[in-house]
């Protein structure tokens, strides 16, 4: 795909899968954002595929018949949304960032979830929610990513349950099978019991030796109370010097969605 005019008549966007040949960079634009080892960014990348998921790519025109590669954007289904497409790893080359790029790029990605067939797409971020909502998303609740079922037969053997065969209406069960269960359940509760009984008699004889071995016995004292905590310190007048550079990654995860149609 390519723009129409200014900056975006420079650009164009592409399908990883189908031209590898971009792999790398965007496997280093990725982890200058998110560090990740290279094995399992390539991995992820190698995954892409036409039925989701796909990685996009943007492309800048650096001279004649040379391309670079300025951003990437991945799309996945989401198993409880089937019209809705899920977007993550969006990223611009952190050299070009406040330039456009940014923009260009999610339009593109909107123009490629809206060719597949869905009507909806849902992000997560941790501190662009101002740059999505310009761009007409809103706020909603978590979303589920993960679903779908599960192949017994392809679970490792150690994780199965053994089924044991409930018995049917056909099944007899002797006369003598009955009795015998019978017996031993009025064992059990005869000796149930008679231990009951000996525990209750072997307390009271304890509660009775502890009261006559300490007739003129007076309870301890409780201990003093702890000592008062210290003063606060006092205030800094530098107040500003105090302030500790904010963690994105300690801030809570957005949702958010926008509709296509």
């Amino acid at each position: 795909m390519t723009g129409s005019n200014g900056e975006d008549s420079e650009t164009q966007i592409v399908v990883l899968h189908r031209h590898p040949e971009y792999m790398d960079d965007c496997m280093n634009i990725l982890n200058e954002q998110w560090p990740r080892s290279k094995t399992l960014r390539l991995r992820s990348l190698h995954s892409s595929c036409d039925q989701l998921p796909t990685s996009l790519a943007l492309l800048r025109n650096v001279s004649k018949g040379k391309m670079e590669v300025i951003g990437h954007a991945r799309i996945n289904m989401l198993p409880q949304e089937q019209a809705a497409a899920w977007i993550e790893s969006v990223v611009i080359r952190q050299d070009l960032r406040g330039k456009g790029y940014g923009r260009l790029l999610m339009t593109k990605t909107e123009e490629y979830v809206r060719a597949c067939g869905f009507n909806t797409i849902f992000l997560s971020t941790h501190d662009q929610q101002v740059f999505y909502g310009k761009l007409g998303y809103e706020f909603c609740g978590p979303v589920c990513i993960y679903g779908g079922t599960v192949n017994r037969h392809l679970l490792p053997k150690q994780f199965l349950t053994p089924q044991v065969p409930l018995p049917n209406n056909n099944t007899k069960i002797s006369k003598s099978s009955i009795e015998m269960v019978s017996d031993l359940s009025e064992q059990l509760s005869v000796q149930a019991k008679s231990t009951e009984s000996n525990i209750l008699s072997y307390n009271s004889d304890k509660s009775n030796d502890i009261v006559t071995s300490y007739p003129n016995q007076t309870p301890p004292s409780p201990p003093p109370p702890p000592p008062p905590p210290p003063p606060p310190p006092p205030l800094c007048s530098k107040v500003k010097d105090s302030i500790k550079k904010l963690d994105i990654t300690t801030l809570s995860k957005m949702y958010m969605k926008k509709d296509l149609m």
